[in-house]
């Protein structure tokens, strides 16, 4: 067994705990909806909006995605009608909100804000 198996680290030395990270991260869509997730319960609706150009389809399949790994919660409240869906943020997802606040300070300074 060579070193590079004990350790479980990629041929580049990096830590596969990080590189899991950043494919979760990198998944389209997904750093979006958790940046509109990070205030409040937000309905189905609302996160469509506030993620510009992303199809119901896809946002119903990154929400449950995101639900499986157990960075949102889905809550519902059958007692309403309609009945009301809400998502939100566990612990783990809030976790990231020093990434995104860096994210954003980085995007701020280097990136064109439309990039057409």
């Amino acid at each position: 067994m060579t070193e590079q198996t004990a350790t479980h680290e990629s041929p580049a030395g990096m830590c596969p705990h990080y590189k899991a990270a950043m494919e979760l991260l990198a998944r389209r869509w997904t750093g979006l909806i958790l940046t509109a997730l990070q205030e409040r319960p937000t309905r189905f609706s609302e996160i469509s909006s506030a993620v510009e150009g992303v199809s119901d389809r896809m946002l119903s399949q990154r929400l449950v995605e995101l639900e499986e790994i157990g960075m949102i919660e889905r809550k519902v409240d059958a007692a309403q009608r309609p009945v009301l869906v809400e998502y939100s943020s566990t612990e783990m997802a809030c976790e990231f909100s020093p990434v995104f606040e860096a994210l954003q300070n980085w995007a701020e300074k280097w990136m064109p804000a439309n990039r057409d």
